[in-house]
């Protein structure tokens, strides 16, 4: 499969009361087949690692959260405004 880019786009999104959201994409043939390639791949990867999907996604939102600390540089350093806790 070709390794390009496909265009992947947000169709739809119906925000719900409970504070969630259900979000409908589109998305060319291209991306589809990259999207079920890298997929199956993780699942693979996870399989062979003996580990669980979920410790993925939390080490990726954990990333998310640490970067969103402010305290800190993009190299994990106290910044000269941003005193240790």
């Amino acid at each position: 499969m070709n390794k390009g880019s496909g265009i992947i786009g947000v169709e739809q999104v119906e925000e719900h009361e409970d504070g969630g959201a259900t979000y409908k994409f589109h998305m060319d043939t291209h991306a589809r087949g990259l999207l079920a390639e890298e997929g199956l791949r993780l699942v693979l990867y996870c399989a062979a690692a003996k580990m669980d999907m979920q410790l993925v996604y939390d080490f990726i939102e954990d990333h998310i959260k640490y970067n969103k600390d402010e305290r800190f540089d993009e190299y994990g350093n106290y910044g000269e405004n941003n005193p240790p806790v």
